[in-house]
Parts: C-alpha cells; structure tokens; sequence
C-alpha cells in the first residue's frame, strides 16, 4: 500500500462493510417495525452529522473521505450515492465542508479490514490531522483496534489523556471497556438522514 498519503486535516476512515452491513440490518429491521420502507443513505447529509457529532462546526471545513473496501466490490448499498468508482476522487460541499472522497481498495493478500487497520496506523502518525472519525467494519474487534492506537501513540510519546479527543469512533454500541479515543453512537445520525423519529426507536 501507498505510504505517501497526504491527509487533510480531518479524515473521515470509512469500512464501505459499515455502510452496507449496517444499513441492510436497520433497514430489515426498522422497516419492518415501522411499516414503511426506509429511503437510501444520503451520504454527504449523514457526514454533515458526523462532523457536528465531533465537534467540526467551523465553516469549510476539509475533510478528507477514505472509503475502504475489499477488491472488486464496487457499490455501497443502499445509498446515494452508492456506485465507489464514480465517488473515488470526486469532491463536493455543503454549508459546513468541503470532502473529498477517495475510494481505497484492499490488494489482493489483504481484507479490507486490514487496510482499514494500515490507513489509521498512517494516520495516527500524522500529527497534522486535527480530526480522525472512525466508522470501521462492525466485524472488526475492538481490542485489537484500540491496542494499535495506545501503541502507535505510545511509541510517539503521547499520552493517550492527551491525544484520544482528536479521534473519534462511532459505534453502535458502547465500547465493553474504555477507549484510548471518543466515541459516539452512530444511532442518531443515521436515524436523522433516513427520517426516523426519536419516538418511533423507543
């Protein structure tokens, strides 16, 4: 893999599994308590979430999408947009950011949860990046993930009190144990872009 990544100074690391397991799962289950159907992702409108759930507030903020994904998979899902060849390089703003979205494949000896792991180790080495949020495979383990932030940053002389607000993880569910990071539900973003009202989750 390319290690001569040139980050803006917030990164958006993105598994495309997130987006495609997760959505299939809420969608079966949502809709079928609700009983209507659920509308496709909008992507950029829930990164606009994201952004505010991590404090980005300021206007133009850049930011940088990496979307991980395994070799030859090629859509997202239900979501708009959803095609990862027509997102990759592409760029677009809203009244809070400007992203640009890169689509990142895994080579052939690796899963793409193994690139997800080797972009975050790159990034955590970054001390220019303001902002890290992470939205990894939900197969992926959290021991392992936060053992690499606790050991990159150790081996930079951080300690992690110092450096966890600058990177965030959002979950479905709460961490079993405390992070060497933030975290944030992923809950209510994504019930806010497909229209799901607070009291209809209860």
């Amino acid at each position: 893999m390319d290690t001569n990544w040139k980050f803006a100074e917030n990164v958006v690391l993105l598994d495309s599994a997130f987006i495609r397991d997760t959505m299939r799962m809420i969608r079966e289950v949502m809709s079928s308590r609700l009983g209507r159907p659920l509308p496709p992702l909008d992507l950029v409108a829930w990164l606009d979430c994201l952004l505010l759930d991590a404090g980005i507030k300021e206007k133009d903020a850049e930011v940088q999408v990496l979307l991980t994904h395994d070799a030859g998979a090629d859509r997202l899902g239900a979501c708009e947009p959803s095609s990862l060849a027509q997102l990759d390089g592409q760029a677009c703003r809203t009244a809070l950011a400007e992203y640009a979205f890169y689509a990142v494949s895994a080579e052939r000896m690796a899963t793409s949860e193994e690139l997800y792991t080797d972009l975050l180790r790159l990034t955590l080495n970054d001390t220019r990046i303001a902002k890290r949020l992470l939205i990894p495979s939900p197969s992926v383990e959290e021991g392992p993930l936060d053992q690499l932030m606790r050991t990159v940053w150790e081996e930079m002389g951080c300690r992690v009190d110092e450096v966890a607000g600058q990177t965030l993880w959002f979950r479905l569910q709460a961490p079993t144990a405390p992070l060497a990071c933030h975290w944030c539900s992923v809950v209510p973003s994504l019930a806010h872009v497909l229209g799901i009202r607070s009291e209809e989750m209860e």
